[in-house]
């Protein structure tokens, strides 16, 4: 029971971080608009333990690795980009922690979606500080010149986070609660006829194991 419950967690976790990768690299022309941290959070709130750090920052690696690798966003310098990613990979790390943290508080349920989503904003806040400061450090600019600039990005990071936490938060009830019906059927349909599992079959009240 233990090593299906760690392997559903490490399947969960894997699909998470593709898909983090995968909406990062789609999104790639719209830098305000980014789907890691409502997923970071998420991967904390359900996956709790070490999780909640190895997702964040897998997404995070991952999917600059290929930005750089396949040039989407430039090239900064690896002073600057090594400076730089020491604040968003740590920023993404504490929102997978704030969901863990959060975890023993709260159910997900679609009543607390609103609380889920507020915790989300509060992380962006946070986040945004923390890597304007990256920034700043890293950049030499002006303070007022990073803090001009960062405004504007937070706000669309704000919009953005109001979609995919809801959206992401709302798609992990549904499977939880109906599973993978598409799955589902795709399975019934490779299944021979008269063909039964065992665990149907022993979950079956009129089912007894003989031994001869």
């Amino acid at each position: 029971m233990r090593f299906r419950k760690d392997r559903t967690k490490l399947e969960t976790a894997l699909v998470i971080i593709c898909l983090g990768i995968a909406l990062r690299i789609a999104l790639a022309d719209y830098p305000n608009i980014e789907p890691i941290l409502p997923l970071a959070l998420l991967a904390g709130f359900i996956l709790g333990g070490w999780y909640a750090l190895w997702v964040p920052l897998a997404m995070m690696v991952l999917s600059d690795l290929a930005f750089y690798g396949l040039g989407l966003s430039g090239f900064l310098g690896w002073e600057f980009i090594l400076g730089v990613t020491f604040f968003t990979w740590s920023g993404m790390a504490l929102a997978g922690y704030a969901g863990k943290a959060l975890r023993p508080r709260m159910l997900l349920r679609m009543r607390n979606m609103a609380v889920f989503t507020g915790v989300g904003i509060v992380m962006v806040l946070v986040y945004d500080a923390w890597t304007m400061i990256g920034w700043w450090l890293v950049s030499g600019s002006s303070f007022e010149l990073v803090l001009a600039g960062q405004v504007s990005f937070t706000i669309y990071h704000i919009l953005s986070t109001l979609i995919f936490v809801p959206l992401f938060g709302t798609g992990y009830i549904y499977i939880k609660e109906y599973g993978m019906p598409l799955l589902s059927d795709w399975k019934a349909e490779d299944r021979s006829p008269g063909e039964e599992t065992l665990e149907s079959l022993i979950s079956n009240p009129g089912y007894v194991l003989h031994k001869e």
